[in-house]
């Protein structure tokens, strides 16, 4: 490998932010932790071993897309079309990066399952997997495939139409399965090549919306979430109804404006929740549950007999990603004050606004009804997940979201600092993580799901009454960071 070559792949490890590596090491060492705990509540040696290589694989593809990604970011119009030689360099990178780390991993679960699946196979899957995922950072319109496409290919597996396809491309495989190895690999290599552009004004044009949408990720990261129009037209034809409907309600707001607090206040949350109000956010939610239908009547479509035991299996993950819906805006809110302050000294004009101890009250009141209230769907939801599936542990995401909301809610707003990756990503990561602690208790003791919701409610009056007195005596609320 010559020096150019090993700059090229070193690169993302050395732009790393390095001033910061302590908030790194208690993340990993949470997660660490974590598995060290599910390992130990493991009923036996299969099961330890499955999670084994689920993190293993995990790991290895995020590798593999944090390398991916940067080599994308490396692959500048300007340098392609004047470097002599980079846009190879880069080709060859990302086909080293890809095959390496892969095949490496399909050895490691050919050689810890005893060999029972053959080695081309195995390998043919780790190097699909791979090239599957960083086509989707490449095109994020492929995300679908990853989702769905399991569920279509099962399912044409089993109609009778396509036994004859199936069972031809079993015999073609078994007789030279290492020569239609190295054509499968042949094509996704050459596939991944030409997703490195060459400076042309294609090129120029997707460098520059994904610039946009890494900037709207790391805005993100602090608690001010783009819009989905930042994927461009697709985007921006999906927000359609999402912005008439929000244009919708303002007109409404306005047309029955009134110096009253309640008119005040409502007319204000549009500015100082921005995309995180409650509106955007019940769309939001009820855009996933109607995903997440569709996927299941497809799946049922195709399936049919299979549902109900893919349900019980893939509950786990439906509980995570209505929770992820459900609750993590509602951590982001404290946030969106801080990147709304130039709004706010206009709002404090506004007739009938309220003023000191009465405004942190208002707000303070206002934040709360948005958690409470999404908190309150996304557990109807998930208990609606828990009837289907019979896992009741799954309770514990939202007994654990409710105390983790109210404390990172009910902080005064004069008071907050500019809001940075680790602080935004706190409230997510404490819940994830005391979700998991209940659900191991959970599974470990039985009957253990309702006492923990009323130790959470109680936990979560206290807390309530006890920052409320803190909100009331604090500076007033707006603008945001006043007091710091």
């Amino acid at each position: 490998m010559d020096a150019s070559l090993h700059q090229i792949l070193l690169a993302f490890w050395r732009q790393m932010d390095t001033e910061k590596n302590w908030g790194r090491r208690v993340f990993y060492g949470l997660l660490l932790a974590g598995l060290a705990v599910a390992l130990w509540f493991m009923p036996n040696m299969t099961a330890r071993l499955i999670i084994i290589w689920c993190v293993l694989a995990a790991c290895a593809v995020g590798f593999w897309i944090a390398l991916f990604i940067n080599l994308m970011q490396q692959n500048q119009p300007q340098a392609a079309r004047l470097v002599p030689g980079h846009l190879r360099r880069l080709r060859q990178a990302v086909l080293l990066a890809w095959l390496v780390p892969s095949c490496a991993l399909g050895l490691l679960i050919w050689f810890t399952t005893m060999q029972v699946v053959s080695l081309p196979f195995v390998l043919l899957c780790a190097t699909t997997i791979a090239f599957c995922t960083a086509w989707a950072q490449r095109y994020w319109v492929a995300t679908l495939l990853l989702i769905f496409g399991p569920t279509f290919l099962g399912s044409l597996h089993q109609r009778e139409r396509w036994a004859p396809l199936w069972r031809a491309l079993a015999d073609a495989w078994g007789q030279q399965p290492w020569a239609w190895l190295v054509v499968c690999l042949v094509i996704m290599g050459w596939l991944l090549t030409r997703s490195f552009g060459s400076g042309d004004a294609a090129h120029r044009a997707f460098y520059a919306r994904r610039q946009r949408m890494q900037k709207a990720a790391l805005d993100g990261m602090t608690g001010n979430r783009a819009g989905i129009a930042i994927f461009g037209r697709p985007g921006e034809w999906l927000g359609r109804p999402f912005d008439k409907v929000c244009a919708a309600w303002l007109a409404h707001l306005l047309a029955r404006a009134r110096p009253r607090q309640a008119s005040v206040m409502a007319r204000a949350e549009i500015a100082l929740h921005g995309l995180q109000h409650w509106l955007r956010q019940l769309l939001g939610l009820s855009l996933t549950v109607l995903c997440v239908g569709l996927g299941f009547a497809m799946t049922f479509a195709l399936v049919g007999h299979a549902t109900a035991m893919g349900l019980k299996s893939g509950a786990f993950g439906i509980a995570i990603g209505l929770s992820a819906a459900g609750f993590n805006p509602g951590f982001a809110l404290h946030n969106m004050l801080w990147h709304t302050r130039r709004e706010q000294a206009l709002l404090a004009l506004l007739p009938g606004m309220p003023q000191g101890r009465a405004l942190n009250q208002a707000l303070a009141r206002m934040q709360l009804r948005h958690f409470l209230v999404a908190s309150a769907l996304t557990t109807s939801l998930l208990l609606v997940v828990v009837q289907l599936a019979g896992q009741p542990a799954l309770l514990c995401l939202p007994i654990a979201a409710l105390p983790i909301g109210v404390l990172s809610l009910m902080r005064p707003p004069a008071a907050m600092r500019a809001p940075t990756g680790w602080s935004a990503s706190k409230p997510v990561l404490g819940f994830f993580l005391l979700a998991g602690v209940l659900w191991g208790l959970c599974t470990w003791l039985d009957d253990l799901v309702w006492p923990l919701a009323g130790i959470s409610l109680m936990l979560s009056a206290t807390l309530m009454a006890w920052r409320w007195r803190a909100i009331s005596q604090a500076p007033s609320a707006l603008p945001a960071g006043r007091a710091a």
